[in-house]
């Protein structure tokens, strides 16, 4: 009896070894990779798994860290006549396409992360999957109930705006002054939520704002 525990524990320490060298191994290839291509940490990881299919780090990504960007898109660009999951798998496919093509381009410069990026990506080709959805016929699939409105073109021009400005957001240099910008007029939260989000005192939200405003402006005229 005695040996037999020996052998377990040894067994278990073997296992155990393995798993930290396991681990070791990720987490020198995320240094690599984040080394490499002057990439955030987290943001290497999201680029790592995606790229090796982990499922825990495409759910993270897609339902978690870029999920409101894919549910506005819903909402606005498909009417929510298709499903969340069928977008995500669009996404997917998009960003893997010729050996991840797409997913390399992002050089994280200027401070950009991953999520930030993403929105123009995103918004973009959502909508040629929409313009792409019009012009098929889908049977009686529900969820290709998709039809071109009335309004279209004045939502067509909303959308295309709303990509611009997260483009522009993406090049600003200063990251503050970016975040300022989106949660103060993109997402349009008050001058008092914005300064308990940021940590800091409301008028220097006003005092930022303003340095904000006139770097967005000068960001968006090198476009």
């Amino acid at each position: 009896m005695e040996t037999m525990r020996i052998s377990e524990t040894a067994s278990a320490g073997t296992r155990k070894n393995a798993g930290v060298t396991r681990i070791n191994a990720g987490a020198t290839r995320l240094d690599a990779c984040a080394a490499t291509r002057g990439l955030n940490r987290v943001d290497a990881a999201f680029i790592d798994g995606l790229k090796r299919g982990d499922n825990e780090v495409c759910r993270r990504f897609f339902y978690k860290e870029i999920g409101g960007i894919i549910h506005k898109i819903r909402v606005e660009v498909f009417r929510g006549n298709v499903d969340f999951d069928e977008l995500v798998s669009e996404l997917y496919l998009f960003l893997s396409r010729d050996g991840w093509a797409k997913l390399d381009g992002f050089d994280g410069k200027n401070g950009c992360r991953l999520r930030t990026w993403m929105i123009p990506v995103a918004w973009r080709y959502l909508i040629s999957v929409r313009e792409r959805l019009l012009h098929t016929d889908c049977g009686d699939n529900p969820d290709y109930r998709l039809r071109a409105d009335d309004d279209s073109a004045d939502d067509d021009l909303r959308i295309q705006i709303a990509i611009d400005v997260n483009a522009v957001l993406a090049g600003m240099s200063n990251r503050r002054y970016a975040e300022i910008i989106r949660l103060l007029i993109v997402e349009g939260y008050g001058a008092r939520d914005v300064a308990d989000m940021l940590d800091m005192k409301v008028e220097n939200v006003y005092n930022l704002k303003h340095r904000a405003i006139v770097q967005f402006i000068e960001q968006y005229g090198r476009r």
